[in-house]
Parts: structure tokens; C-alpha cells; sequence
């Protein structure tokens, strides 16, 4: 499967950005781009994808979304809905911008994580052999239970075992964060969880507040922006909120009605100040508004996870090694006891 960092991503959408606001075609883009040199493989197969599908007369998000196996459903919704509002490099700069955050909070996570990870890679060998020592030990000369070959064999395993429950937490959570995509249940359960929680729904409502205002400015029904922002939003609760307020609005009544009728997707304070800048005309103003409100707010969670991540992790490594060190001191006690009473 092919892969792409959040930094390449947040680079190929940041350049894609630059053409589509400086007017050039995206063909002349993609011709442009894949001229540059040291351009990875998969980077180069989603411009030739790109150019590939614009060519034969597909729209960009669709080219976009077809081009690698490296373009989650995701990007191709936010660009394909900016597309269909007449702002395309708005999507390709939100993009940017969220890849740029996700790939700076990655970094600072792997960062923090450092001397856990160091620690827990000492503390485990040192605690087995410091086991396996005490309890080979024997005055007269006995091998006692246990020995060096079978410490190393049992340190072995506990890092795999360690190994296993990172790979696994982690597969668990990609997994959950694309089911909650789609799945409002699944989106609502993962808004709870401390600290990703809130970086998660900031981001969502701030794709959801960019795209609905692309498609007001673009004079599109306000069914249709509303169903378009929801599936950009890349959130469970809000694509589901989407589609129940725009049968809401297409039966004719206001867009208020729609969003308090959500109230687990909307925030109270959205939904009134929504409700306001409908009937003052106001929407286009209220929706930029939020978006900045959301933007700042997702920065700020974000940057918040990045801090406090390695910090609850390195609390469970330091659990941990408690009980190794304990593990070993009962170990020690018990060889205490034996001397003394083989003394005695």
C-alpha cells in the first residue's frame, strides 16, 4: 500500500494550493510538479493520477481521489466539495494546514516519548536478569531454580509482548478513527476520550464551517451545502447531522431548526450564533468566524495531545516498572530469607 507522511502531504497540498490560487490549470500544475527533482514515487503517481483523470474529463477531486492508494476518502471529499463550490484552493489549504498540525503533533509525541521508551527497554532485561540472578543463587553450590538462558527468553518475550500492545492500541485506534468517519456512534464515543476528544471535533467542525461557507459563497442550495459540509467534515456525528438537516431545510423549513435538531454534532453556541446570522443575512460572515474560532481551537488541542500524550504514557511505563522493581525485591526478600535460614 502506498504511504504518504503527514509532512509530504502537508507539502503536495500546500503546492497544489499555490497553483490553484495563482489561476494556473491543474494540468500545468501536475506537468510542473512532476518536473521537480527527488519527488518520491507515490507523489509522483497521484500528479500523474491527477493529470491522468483531468485529462479525460474527470473532475479534480475525483482524479485526486483515484490517483494513489495514499489519498484517504477523506481528502477526496474536502477537495472535491471545495471543487463544486468554486474554491478549490481553499480545500487544498485546509488540507495543508491539518497535515502540517498532524505531522508537528506526531513529531513532539515521538519526541516526548524518548526516554520512556529508553526506560522501558532498560528496566526490563535489568529487572529479569536481576530476578533470575537472585533466585539462581545457593549456598551450596546448587543451581537454583531459573538461569541467565531463560531470563534472556523471558525478557525477550515481555518486550515482544509490550511490542504487541503498542502495534495493537495503535491499529485499534486508526481503525476506530476511520469507522468514526462514517459512524456517528463511533464518532461520538471517540469526541469523549480525553484530550484527542476535543482535537478531533475542533478539526471537524473547522472543515465542516470552511466548506459550508465555500458552498453559501458558490450559491448552492442550502440542502445541498448543508449534506456537502457534513460529508466533508470527516466526522460520523456531523455527516449524520447533514443528512437529517437537510430533509429538515429541503421541507422548507429554517437552517436553525436543522442544527438544533443535532444537538450531540452542534454545539449550542454555533447553533444560536447560526440561528442569528440566518435571520440577519449574515451566514457567509458567521460561518468564516467559526471557521478561525475552530481553526485556533484545533491548534490549540492538538498542541495540547502533543504535551500531555508522552506524559500519560510515561506514568504507564513508570507503573510498570514499579512492578518490576517490586518483582525483583521479592525476589531479593526471598533470597534474604533463604541465607538466613540456612544459617539459622
Amino acid at each position: 500500500m502506498a504511504i504518504l507522511s503527514a509532512k509530504a502531504k502537508s507539502r503536495i497540498y500546500g503546492n497544489l494550493e499555490k497553483y490553484s490560487r495563482s489561476g494556473m490549470g491543474m494540468e500545468k500544475a501536475c506537468d510542473s510538479l512532476l518536473r521537480q527533482p527527488r519527488i518520491s514515487r507515490t507523489e509522483r503517481s497521484l500528479y500523474r493520477g491527477i493529470l491522468a483523470g483531468v485529462k479525460n474529463g474527470r473532475s479534480i477531486g475525483d482524479s485526486l481521489g483515484d490517483s494513489s492508494s495514499a489519498v484517504t476518502a477523506l481528502e477526496h471529499e474536502v477537495v472535491a466539495a471545495s471543487e463544486a463550490g468554486g474554491r478549490l484552493e481553499k480545500g487544498f489549504a485546509h488540507l495543508a494546514e491539518y497535515y502540517r498540525r498532524l505531522d508537528r503533533t506526531r513529531r513532539k509525541i515521538l519526541k516526548g516519548l524518548t526516554y520512556p521508551l529508553v526506560l522501558i527497554h532498560v528496566a526490563i532485561p535489568v529487572s529479569t536478569l536481576a530476578v533470575a540472578a537472585f533466585s539462581s543463587f545457593s549456598l551450596d553450590g546448587e543451581r537454583g531454580t531459573g538461569g541467565y538462558g531463560e531470563a534472556f527468553m523471558n525478557s525477550g518475550k515481555l518486550m515482544l509482548a509490550a511490542y504487541l500492545v503498542v502495534f495493537l492500541g495503535i491499529l485499534g485506534a486508526v481503525l476506530l478513527n476511520r469507522l468514526g468517519r462514517t459512524s456517528g456512534f463511533v464518532d461520538a464515543i471517540l469526541c469523549r476520550v480525553p484530550l484527542f476528544g476535543r482535537a478531533r471535533r475542533s478539526v471537524a467542525m473547522e472543515r465542516f464551517s470552511q466548506v459550508f461557507e465555500i458552498f453559501l459563497l458558490a450559491g448552492k442550495k442550502m440542502s445541498d451545502s448543508l449534506d456537502g459540509a457534513g460529508r466533508a467534515s470527516g466526522s460520523g456525528l456531523l455527516r449524520e447531522a447533514g443528512k437529517r438537516g437537510t430533509r429538515i431545510v429541503a421541507a422548507g423549513d429554517p437552517l436553525a431548526m436543522a442544527l438544533y435538531a443535532s444537538p450531540a454534532a452542534f454545539p449550542d453556541d454555533f447553533s444560536r450564533g447560526m440561528a442569528a446570522a440566518e435571520e440577519s443575512g449574515q451566514l457567509d460572515r458567521e460561518l468564516a468566524e467559526w471557521g478561525r474560532y475552530y481553526s485556533e481551537s484545533a491548534g490549540e488541542a492538538m498542541d495540547r495531545l502533543a504535551e500531555w500524550a508522552p506524559k500519560l504514557f510515561y506514568w504507564g511505563i513508570l507503573l510498570l516498572v514499579a512492578a518490576m522493581i517490586i518483582r525483583a525485591a521479592m525476589a531479593y526478600r526471598d533470597l534474604i530469607e533463604g541465607l538466613l535460614n540456612s544459617g539459622g
